[in-house]
């Protein structure tokens, strides 16, 4: 006859089992690529499928590559600035040493937290396009969940707590449910994909640069429109009538992140450009906030937008009611670079 001990033992290992297997699992695959070393994160011509943490994924890239390239120039933003190409930036600025330095939903915190960073490191900041608009203003502290989190190595966090938030993420039901049937059957759930978990888009990607293009989508527009369009046509809203302006964002803790950015491009002895950018949304910025960024950066380097003008009247500048296409990005910097 066994002992209690022994019978406690055995059952409580068959209920940890399955997620002892789980967890293994996780382990070896590694789906969302933050325990090992990987040269490129992204594979070009294909789809990530599982949506990864793009501020770590930028921050590992830079410090893979960074020796080699010598990078002395920066893209910052949030997603809507991987469209900003660098053979369209690199008509304006002498350099071809350029950083897609660029995070999903990416925080003013975040960005103050890479110039800190750059600035630690010993890199020279040359010349740099900061992308902002009013979903960035607002977060001056780490952000939350496993796609936004910054890299530790940013942000200073604990790497163990780091990694308990993609050990959760992958534990949801509903993620390891359909990531499971997407292994079996490299098929996604809409649902999923609707989610921001997986995704099956195709694009390009330059190792060197860290950026990213949707060729694929481009083609489909520039070839008909309406193949494109027609089947996004609930994505795109209807518009207040009306001129719509935000209100005033930019408090103290926000003077003083910025200022601190301010600081570290005069250092550098920097060449920047600010831009806020016309989203579908069509509301402006504020103009107190506005007039600040203008106060600090200098008038001639902050171009707004923002709010109902010729780009954001017109839906085919985008992919979505998120995100403008890079003939859009580069008509911006022929417009802020003079051209």
């Amino acid at each position: 006859m066994k002992k209690p001990i022994v019978i406690f033992i055995t059952k409580v290992f068959l209920f940890c089992l399955p997620i002892i297997v789980l967890l293994s699992f996780y382990i070896i695959i590694d789906p969302f690529k933050v325990i090992y070393h990987y040269d490129s994160y992204f594979v070009s011509g294909m789809p990530s499928y599982v949506v990864l943490d793009k501020d770590y994924v930028s921050t590992e890239t830079f410090l893979n590559n960074f020796s080699k390239y010598n990078y002395d120039s920066f893209i910052f933003g949030n997603s809507r600035s991987i469209f900003y190409q660098v053979k369209d930036w690199q008509e304006h600025i002498a350099s071809k040493r350029c950083f897609h330095f660029d995070a999903s939903l990416e925080t003013l915190y975040g960005l103050n937290a890479k110039f800190k960073f750059l600035m630690k490191k010993g890199i020279p900041i040359r010349n740099v396009l900061l992308i902002l608009d009013w979903s960035i203003l607002p977060a001056t502290n780490n952000s939350s969940g496993h796609l936004f989190l910054k890299d530790p190595k940013l942000s200073g966090q604990n790497w163990l707590l780091f990694q308990i938030e993609f050990v959760k993420a992958f534990f949801d039901i509903n993620f390891l449910h359909d990531y499971i049937d997407f292994r079996l059957t490299n098929k996604i759930e809409k649902s999923l994909m609707n989610d921001g978990v997986l995704d099956d888009r195709p694009f390009e990607y330059d190792l060197t640069s860290n950026e990213i293009r949707f060729s694929y989508y481009e083609n489909i527009i520039n070839t008909n429109p309406y193949d494109y369009y027609l089947p996004r046509k609930s994505l795109f809203y209807e518009r207040s009538a009306w001129p719509q302006q935000l209100e005033p964002i930019i408090k103290d803790e926000q003077t003083k992140l910025l200022e601190e950015i301010f600081d570290i491009l005069i250092q550098n002895k920097a060449e920047y450009r600010i831009v806020i950018s016309p989203l579908y949304d069509q509301i402006k910025l504020n103009t107190e906030d506005y007039d600040y960024l203008c106060n600090l950066f200098g008038r001639k380097n902050v171009y707004d937008f923002s709010g109902r003008n010729e780009i954001t009247n017109n839906v085919i500048n985008y992919y979505d009611n998120s995100h403008y296409r890079p003939h859009v990005t580069k008509y911006i910097l022929d417009v802020i670079y003079k051209k």
